[in-house]
């Protein structure tokens, strides 16, 4: 089947960008001057007809910040649906929408109380979308947010965080920041950036502006991260990870590492492919997705012309009629096989009952042989890893899974922050203690994080390794 031609848009801020896709291929890209308009929309899809040589058969819209309506609800536990009945009455209320369009995002809970994040696009702004796309000729079928783009763009690199980390979306007006943990969403908010003075053409002066535009940015994205760390003082940000149009402005990794003291990254997912990378993120991050959250409901189907009614009926009512002649036909033969297929299973049954149950019982033989064969012996691992770990360091934790073949046995360790020189060593003098436990191999290197409890500033350590039954040397 022919992968469909798309056309993805991002209304956001004061440019216009877009991609068009072929299945997952990204074809080309543009930026315009925004706003979306009949104009500006019909010279982005020429600009993009021209770079790709295919037209789009349907388009995707992620919707400017100023048409979401964002409000928050903590409610005691309780179904989903009974949620969005109270979401619903909610918004009825306070806007005298019948049907509010609106998804419901899970925050992390507070206390004895659930947290719903609810973004809400009015049905008027949706409708005046829709007849600018249907006047263009071309259907938009998928509508969402930054949010929800961002986070499908994220949900690759979430499986694999530790503790929290923060994703800043810069646009030219906004900073979008979400705080997030591999389990929940801990924060989410918007704040404008506030304008600063234009240059008047000069080098210098066009380096002052971008000075000036650099210590914006700066202030608002410490104002977001002082506010999540005064609600969430338990949950401190390992890495910070930017994307958008603003994110490309020189010195900003550089100065966010300064001023915040933890790792600064690209979101970068068209890294190489296209210029301006990081802006296109939350547009390529629904590219890939799997069951994006969309605001639109699927397109109402055309009523037939009623020429093409009748033909229908007619022709419904001949097969009909064809089938109960076959159907009458052949009700004698297939009686007889039933009454034939009857009697075999009944024969059948008690022979297939005794092999399930011999079948059932040679498979935990297996098991339990296999398991006595190959189970680690974890009382002398675990005594073991607590004689020989270095007074420098506290054990926080051991997990162990265990699978049919190999057992992998993760050590959780903190120790204090120390020079660089001195963290060395007491990282190579772990890893030789564990090395030397019997049944145990750590081959990969540790896993570390940084984290502050109170004042003091900790490491935290993760050693993953393979649990043997005998180390070097096979079961007697």
């Amino acid at each position: 089947m022919k992968d469909s031609v798309k056309l993805f848009i991002d209304q956001r801020g004061l440019d216009l960008r877009a991609l068009i896709t072929e299945g997952d291929q990204i074809l080309a890209t543009a930026v315009l001057p925004g706003p979306l308009g009949s104009g500006s929309l019909q010279e982005l899809v020429a600009a993009l007809v021209a770079s790709s040589g295919r037209k789009p058969e349907h388009a995707h819209l992620l919707i400017s910040n100023e048409q979401v309506k964002f409000s928050t609800y903590r409610l005691q536990e309780m179904p989903l649906a009974d949620i969005e009945k109270i979401v619903q009455r909610s918004m009825t209320t306070a806007t005298s929408e019948k049907e509010p369009i609106f998804r419901l995002t899970p925050l992390a809970p507070q206390q004895d109380k659930d947290v719903y994040l609810a973004e809400q696009i009015p049905r008027e702004a949706l409708d005046r979308l829709r007849q600018l796309f249907t006047d263009a000729r071309l259907p938009l079928t998928f509508v969402s947010t930054g949010l929800q783009a961002n986070l499908a763009a994220f949900a690759p690199q979430r499986e694999n965080i530790i503790q929290a980390q923060a994703i800043f979306d810069i646009s030219q007006d906004a900073v979008a920041a979400i705080f997030i943990s591999p389990t929940d969403i801990l924060h989410q908010e918007i704040q404008l950036i506030p304008e600063t003075e234009q240059g008047t053409g000069d080098a210098d002066d066009a380096g002052r502006g971008l000075k000036r535009r650099l210590f914006a940015i700066l202030n608002v994205i410490h104002g977001l991260y002082s506010q999540y760390m005064l609600t969430n003082p338990l949950a401190p940000v390992e890495k910070v990870w930017l994307c958008g149009p603003g994110a490309e402005i020189a010195g900003l990794d550089a100065s966010l590492v300064d001023a915040m003291d933890v790792e600064v990254a690209a979101f970068d997912l068209l890294a190489g492919r296209v210029e301006a990378s990081r802006s296109f993120t939350p547009l390529a991050g629904l590219v890939g997705a799997k069951n994006p959250v969309n605001f639109i409901s699927a397109a109402p189907g055309k009523s037939l012309p009623l020429n093409s009614k009748t033909f229908m009926q007619v022709a419904g009512s001949l097969v009909a009629l064809l089938c109960l002649v076959v159907v009458g036909s052949s009700f004698l033969t297939v009686s007889r096989l039933k009454k034939q297929l009857a009697t075999t299973q009944s024969e059948l049954q008690p022979l297939q009952v005794a092999a399930i149950a011999d079948q059932g019982r040679a498979a935990s033989l297996r098991f339990l042989q296999k398991l006595d064969q190959t189970a680690p012996p974890l009382q002398a691992i675990f005594k073991e890893i607590a004689d020989r770990l270095p007074r420098e360091i506290q054990l926080d934790g051991i997990n162990l899974r265990q699978s049919d073949e190999a057992g992998t046995l993760e050590v959780l360790a903190v120790t204090r922050h120390k020079t660089p020189w001195e963290n060395e060593r007491i990282f190579t003098a772990l890893m030789t203690a564990l090395d030397g436990v019997d049944n145990l191999e750590c081959k990969q290197n540790p896993d570390i994080a940084m984290l502050r409890v109170g004042e003091e500033k900790m490491i935290k350590i993760k050693v993953t390794c393979q649990t043997t039954s005998v180390k070097g040397g096979s079961v007697q």
